[in-house]
């Protein structure tokens, strides 16, 4: 019986650690933008393994650096609430291999957020390793 009982003990323990890092963190309507400024303050000490999902639109933009001066990068995002137009976005910018979607498109990511630092700002990136265009629009305008 102690046997059994400490085979089920060291089989928990081990589920737990395995699954303490390298999870799957899919970043749903409620607590987006909580959820996206967390992994932005705690990606290397919370997230740094886990694997990122979350849906958004597509939209390509230029940072204000003359290093990358013409240079756009697709980025997935949220709008925020707010009183005035564009008062918040909460999303990432994507690092992909394959191809991105046009503008204006409503799609799922998957992969690892990473920072990337310029021009003193730090950027959160998702290295993804998916990016589905999604057959209908989710809801573009969260609270949360």
């Amino acid at each position: 019986m102690l046997f059994r009982n400490l085979q089920n003990a060291i089989l928990i323990f081990l589920l737990i650690i395995s699954c303490a890092h390298g999870r799957e963190i899919v970043i749903k309507d409620k607590l987006f933008i909580t959820t996206m400024n967390d992994i932005y303050t705690n990606l290397e000490e919370e997230y740094a393994d886990d694997i990122i999902t979350f849906e958004g639109n597509l939209q390509r933009g230029e940072f204000d650096d003359p290093e990358f001066e013409g240079k756009e990068f697709p980025f997935v995002y949220r709008l925020g609430p707010g009183c005035c137009y564009n008062d918040s976005y909460a999303g990432m910018y994507i690092d992909y291999d394959g191809e991105i979607p046009p503008d204006n498109t409503w799609v799922r990511v998957s992969g690892h957020a990473v920072y990337f630092e310029h021009n003193g700002f730090t950027e959160l990136f998702l290295k993804a390793d998916s990016i589905t265009v999604m057959d209908k629009p989710g809801m573009l305008t969260v609270k949360d």
